[in-house]
């Protein structure tokens, strides 16, 4: 399993109010260090930046401990597809693909889950 980073979505989800407060992943993201990104009610896609601090202990299991400080949220300019999914712990598994252009979302294209067919 490869890394990924986390997005929140206060960009409208027309049609899937279920998830507008989900956590989601992504592996389309610049970071990919399990870092956050919030896309805006605006279309931006922000970053929440911080600068690392390393701290050395044999009570950590790989010897370190990370530390991030400083966290402030930073505009990404960010073109083209951006996918995530994620989705209700009690739910199915929900997918919104956005298409970014001068940094705005431009579409967006869900995949949402099966329903059981009754």
């Amino acid at each position: 399993m490869g890394m990924f980073d986390e997005v929140l979505c206060r960009y409208p989800l027309v049609g899937c109010p279920e998830v507008q407060e989900c956590l989601f992943q992504s592996n389309d993201t610049p970071a990919q260090y399990l870092d956050l990104y919030e896309i805006r009610e605006d279309g931006t896609l922000w970053h929440e930046a911080c600068d690392y601090r390393y701290e050395t202990t044999d009570e950590a299991p790989l010897g370190f401990y990370i530390h991030r400080e400083n966290k402030r949220w930073e505009q990404v300019l960010f073109e083209g597809e951006l996918e995530i999914h994620g989705g209700p712990e009690d739910g199915g598994e929900y997918c919104f693909r956005f298409w970014f252009r001068d940094g705005r979302v431009r579409d967006i294209i869900p995949s949402l889950p099966d329903t059981p067919q009754g």
